[in-house]
């Protein structure tokens, strides 16, 4: 990632995390969280038009999605979608990611996307990829049919 990549998508970061934390000043937060959360982790970047859409942050090691932004002039143009997409596909069987339970509109897009809520635990969603093969019996991923 290029130094102006770096700054898309620190300031992505922190636009959003301002977005969804009202209650908190928003000098509180600053592009050293954008270090800080993406320390040893692998970046993938979707660009529009050459801009940086989005970005999504991997550990590979723990198969799971730590990060996934999108910028709001991108939103609902399959920038995130396409992040998720190739997360699931390069983290493999296994995937998940957490969500803060919250973030309504977060969850309600990893399910569209076919990710499955396995879990809460203190205030953060778990979703995790089914095998393709799992998917196609719901029952089995202790999912009710008419939720997928």
């Amino acid at each position: 990632m290029c130094p102006a990549e770096a700054r898309a998508c620190a300031d992505i970061f922190v636009a959003a995390r301002r977005r969804a934390r009202p209650d908190v000043p928003a000098d509180r937060f600053s592009t050293e969280d954008f270090d800080l959360a993406t320390a040893g982790l692998e970046i993938l970047i979707v660009e529009h038009q050459g801009l940086v859409a989005g970005f999504a942050g991997l550990d590979r090691h723990h198969r799971e999605l730590e990060l996934l932004f999108v910028s709001p002039e991108a939103q609902g143009r399959g920038a995130g979608a396409l992040l998720l997409a190739e997360s699931g596909r390069i983290l493999g069987l296994g995937a998940h990611l957490r969500c803060d339970a919250r973030n309504t509109s977060g969850r309600a897009f990893y399910r569209a996307q076919g990710w499955v809520e396995t879990g809460e635990s203190w205030g953060r969603i778990q979703f995790t990829r089914p095998d393709p093969i799992m998917a196609l019996f719901p029952s089995l991923l202790g999912v009710p049919l008419f939720a997928l």
